[in-house]
């Protein structure tokens, strides 16, 4: 059993969401568990699947920042992606050392994100933030990144890593972002909420999330990324292999980004 890892740097909005699109419709096949890191070319927003961007959004502020957006397969609410790292962990449902269900492999992950965030010097536990989210829920609409759910990556406190997951009939896809800085905390700018709603969703996520420069400042995506490797390498039991695209493979994504059915689902 292969684990494959890819790292890409900068990639535009559609290529990444096509890239896990196409992974996750890959992985049967090749029979091969694939983390890619990758971060984006410029701020992008990323949607939940059933989302809809004119209801979710203020297209006109979005337009004037030059702010990407684009819907994800996972589900959720509204993910700003400016100067994060965002990670995908992607295989066939037959590799059952991935986990049998949805909590399994959620807490799996969670493991290897633990480990490698503990190698860029940034010490995290996991808990169940549900109950210190709870009583917020009931007073204003929590920002995606703050959902609660258990096994949540946490310093001090403070949430780090906002996760979701897609299982189809025969493949699992789970990605998620961690902040780099804390520009992704800007995203009520972007969101169709009045005023006072946007004052108090960037107050919540300041105060109960985090960033990897909070806890240290000199660490770089590339560092990041990194020590990710190591710490999923470490946790997993398989080979492992660096593997960027190769040719065909970035053939295939970048066709798939200008076709109708991918424009009509994932950005419209």
């Amino acid at each position: 059993m292969k684990l494959r890892f890819i790292i890409d740097e900068l990639k535009p909005a559609d290529f990444n969401m096509a890239a896990d699109l196409y992974l996750l419709d890959q992985c049967e096949k090749d029979n091969i568990v694939t983390v890619r890191f990758y971060s984006w070319t410029r701020p992008s927003i990323t949607l939940g699947y059933m989302q809809n961007a004119a209801e979710e959004l203020d297209l006109e502020a979005v337009r004037q920042a030059g702010v990407d957006w684009i819907r994800r397969p996972t589900g959720g609410r509204a993910v700003l992606h400016e100067r994060d790292l965002t990670y995908s962990c992607i295989f066939p449902k037959s590799i059952s050392e991935m986990g049998s269900g949805i909590t399994q492999t959620y807490r799996l992950i969670t493991e290897c994100l633990l480990n490698g965030l503990g190698r860029a010097s940034i010490k995290c536990d996991a808990h169940n933030s549900s109950a210190e989210l709870k009583g917020l829920k009931r007073e204003v609409k929590l920002p995606c990144f703050l959902a609660p759910n258990r096994d949540e990556i946490m310093v001090s406190g403070k949430k780090l890593v906002g996760s979701a997951q897609k299982r189809n009939a025969n493949a699992v896809l789970q990605h998620g972002s961690i902040p780099i800085t804390c520009d992704c905390f800007k995203l009520p700018l972007y969101l169709k909420i009045s005023g006072e709603e946007k004052e108090k969703q960037t107050k919540l996520l300041c105060d109960k999330s985090s960033y990897i420069h909070e806890w240290n400042p000199g660490a770089t995506f590339a560092v990041i990324a990194h020590c990710l490797l190591n710490g999923f390498s470490s946790v997993l039991p398989f080979n492992y292999e660096m593997r960027g695209w190769d040719d065909q493979e970035k053939t295939a994504i970048s066709k798939m980004t200008l076709e109708e059915d991918f424009t009509k689902r994932w950005k419209s």
